[in-house]
Formats: structure tokens, C-alpha cells, sequence
């Protein structure tokens, strides 16, 4: 069952998918919609699931669904995975490669791979406070304080001198 984001408890689990790439807003709610589509029919061993979906930043799609009620089977993730890959068919989009970071410092929000942080952190284009989008975070409550963090407070921060 599809239902908005704000409707789910602080305590949904949450998927964080990256994209490649800024996306525009023709591509957001090109998203959504298919989403919604695919939500709407989201199941766990035939029950539907109490679930949503939200792009953030123009840049993060956000798959939540209220655990408190509901336990999730191995196809059941399997086949959000699989509905990712249909949105990479369709709008030329990868939302699940894992080699860059995204930060944000003020407005500007910027990717940087993996093999090259230490590099820029050198060169002071990544900086002690710049912050860091964390898509480790499993819990809707956390999007709002643990998100979003300073490099220093990160896994990166061994590289801050």
C-alpha cells in the first residue's frame, strides 16, 4: 500500500539510492510515478507493504516502508533492486553504483569518487566541515541528524589533519 512519506513513522526503514548525476525535474517526477507504480504493488510473501518513496536533493530516490508491522523477505528486496535496474533501462540513471560520495558545502552539492577523497581533502576542496551525505542510515528518523554530516564526524575523518 502506497501511502505518502510523511505519513510513515520515524522508525521506517529507508534505502538511500544515489544517482549518478543531478537530475531535473521532468526526471524526479518521471520517478516518482514509476515509484508509485511500482509501490503500490511492493509485497512481502503476498501481504502489501505500507511504503513510499521520495527524491531528495534532486539527486537521492529515498524507498521506505514501515517495518514496525511488516517483515521484508529476500525477494522483496530483490525486487526493488530489480526495479532500480528497470529505472537505469529507462531513464538512463544509476542509482546503485557505490563508488562516489556525495557532499554539500552551502548551496553546491558535488560527487567526488571514492579513489580521489584523500586527494581532494589534501588539496582543501574537501574540507574538515564540508558535509557529507551518509546513505548508510537505515531509519527514516535519521534522515534529519545523521544524514547529513561533517567530513571530521565521518568514516573520512582519519584523513583530516
Amino acid at each position: 500500500m502506497y501511502t505518502s512519506f510523511s505519513q510513515l513513522s520515524d522508525q521506517a526503514h529507508i534505502w538511500i539510492y544515489q544517482a549518478n548525476r543531478q537530475l531535473t525535474n521532468q526526471e524526479v517526477a518521471a520517478i516518482l510515478r514509476k515509484s508509485k507504480t511500482f509501490l503500490e504493488a511492493w509485497n512481502s510473501h503476498g501481504r502489501s507493504l505500507q511504503c513510499a518513496a521520495e527524491v531528495l536533493y534532486n539527486r537521492f530516490l529515498v524507498l521506505a516502508v514501515e517495518r514496525s508491522i511488516q517483515e521484508l523477505s529476500c525477494c522483496t528486496v530483490d525486487s526493488a533492486i530489480h526495479f532500480l535496474h528497470e529505472l537505469k533501462d529507462t531513464l538512463q540513471l544509476d542509482l546503485l553504483d557505490r563508488t562516489n560520495v556525495v557532499f554539500k558545502q552551502g548551496d553546491t552539492i558535488f560527487t567526488a569518487p571514492l579513489d580521489q577523497i584523500k586527494e581532494k581533502i589534501q588539496q582543501g576542496k574537501i574540507l574538515a566541515d564540508t558535509l557529507m551525505f551518509d546513505n548508510t542510515i537505515t531509519h527514516k528518523a535519521a534522515l534529519a541528524d545523521k544524514w547529513l554530516v561533517p567530513v571530521k564526524n565521518s568514516w573520512l575523518g582519519k584523513y583530516i589533519h
